[in-house]
């Protein structure tokens, strides 16, 4: 089975590409031309920019996959309020340039390729608590310009399945973390400061936003594996919830590293971090695919943040 990960370089690519490599699949990759590749360096590699159609359709040409996924989004809600217009670029346009160039690809060759999206669980929106878990068939209700752009591209894929009969994936994550990350992110820049402040036998500080929000949080391992499940076991044109269904607050998720670091943190609320617009609480319904595929998410929330909190104490003592 011959691979093509579009954003290969992302958390879920440096993750799907040694996990399609033990499965024994042929896999190469996109990265933007600015990306320096640090690990999977042995297999073949392509600058490409979702932004450029041409671009798509000659690695297409070039790859011959049978599979592809695409990665290949800004995945940040906070960065999503600072830069709306890159991020609509980037998850709408070169989603849109992505299902036309294999829609082309797919007519001049004869050839099915398989396209597994990755959507997210913040397309869903608020919902009231009576509606929680939430189900697939749940009507979107974005609340930030992020969510607003994935329903886009979900919308978009799901009209190409239907009008051009190509088989197209869709998997809503929600809320992945786990080594790696970027710290960006909450929870990694959390884990990044606590690992600091154990190393260095100080204080912390934590600057924090809303910290009563529940997230569904995830192991990015679990989730490789729930896409793989849906390329092999799902149903095509279908929308996919993966998480582990168990919500946690961003409280709860710091009092699990201050347990593990011994490190008592002074809590200082930052207006600055808090979005215009969030959601209380997000809880995932994944009865469907573990229904059509038997995946569910095995990875305890604590065996996830000791990692992410041994990744950042080795990358900052590297970087002594």
């Amino acid at each position: 089975m011959k691979y093509l990960i579009v954003g290969g370089n992302s958390l879920f690519g440096k993750y799907m590409i040694p996990f399609l490599l033990k499965k024994g699949g042929e896999v190469s990759a996109t990265k933007l031309s600015k990306e320096i590749i640090k690990i999977n360096k042995n297999i073949d590699w392509y600058d490409m920019d979702v932004m450029d159609i041409d671009r798509i359709k000659e690695i297409l040409e070039i790859a011959c996959p049978d599979v592809v996924y695409d990665f290949a989004v800004q995945n940040s809600v906070g960065y999503a309020w600072d830069n709306p217009i890159e991020t609509v670029d980037v998850n709408v346009i070169g989603a849109l340039n992505m299902y036309d160039a294999i829609r082309d690809y797919m007519q001049k060759t004869n050839k099915s390729v398989k396209l597994i999206m990755a959507g997210s669980g913040e397309e869903y929106g608020r919902k009231s608590f009576d509606k929680l878990p939430i189900k697939e068939n749940e009507v979107p209700n974005p609340e930030n310009i992020f969510a607003s752009s994935k329903v886009c591209q979900t919308q978009l894929g799901q009209i190409y399945h239907k009008a051009y009969n190509m088989p197209i994936y869709i998997l809503r994550t929600f809320n992945e973390i786990g080594v790696g990350q970027s710290e960006r992110f909450a929870i990694s820049n959390f884990c990044k400061q606590f690992a600091k402040a154990k190393l260095q036998n100080t204080d912390l500080e934590l600057h924090v936003g809303d910290l009563n929000i529940e997230r569904d949080f995830t192991d990015v391992k679990d989730l490789i594996k729930a896409f793989y499940a849906i390329e092999v076991k799902g149903r095509p044109g279908e929308i996919y919830n993966a998480a582990r269904s168990n919500p946690i607050s961003i409280k709860n998720m710091i009092e699990i590293m201050k347990d593990i670091t011994g490190i008592e943190a002074r809590i200082i609320v930052d207006e600055s971090r808090i979005r215009p617009i969030d959601t209380p609480k997000f809880e995932a319904d994944v009865s469907k695919i573990k229904k059509d595929t038997g995946w569910q998410a095995d990875i305890p929330i604590r065996d996830t943040i000791k990692a992410m909190l041994d990744y950042w104490s080795n990358e900052i003592n590297v970087g002594k």
